[in-house]
């Protein structure tokens, strides 16, 4: 019984070992993106609108003040921006273009259902 145990054990460690390798994406997509830069707290909660040129004043000040910035695509997807290892700055420098449809490149991460950019240029959308 004792041998069973241990090969079951070990069995179930070495599954559970393989799912969290599977299931970590560390790497990640490179994409391009298009979409409104909007600061998070206040779409989600819907303060102001949450989003577009009423509360772009609103998102410039939540931005610079730190709060999670995001990109909502036409489809609806929002996608977490976060600059990439090394930058400085992020949140200063999308503060400005709030409200604005930019282009985003950077390495697209899934974590847990959450869509995350880390994002290593952007640009106003043409």
């Amino acid at each position: 019984m004792k041998h069973f145990t241990r090969i079951f054990l070990s069995c179930l460690a070495a599954a559970f070992v393989f799912g969290i390798i599977v299931s970590q994406d560390k790497k990640g997509t490179d994409v391009t993106l298009k979409g409104e830069l909007i600061d998070i707290k206040c779409y989600s909660s819907g303060m102001g609108g949450g989003r577009g040129e009423e509360h772009q004043d609103c998102a410039i000040q939540c931005i610079k003040g730190g709060l999670p910035v995001g990109l909502l695509d036409e489809k609806g997807t929002l996608y977490v921006l976060v600059p990439k290892k090394g930058m400085k700055g992020g949140n200063e420098a999308l503060a400005e273009h709030a409200a604005h449809t930019l282009t985003v490149k950077g390495t697209l991460q899934d974590k847990g259902g959450m869509k995350v950019v880390h994002y290593t240029s952007f640009e106003m959308a043409k």
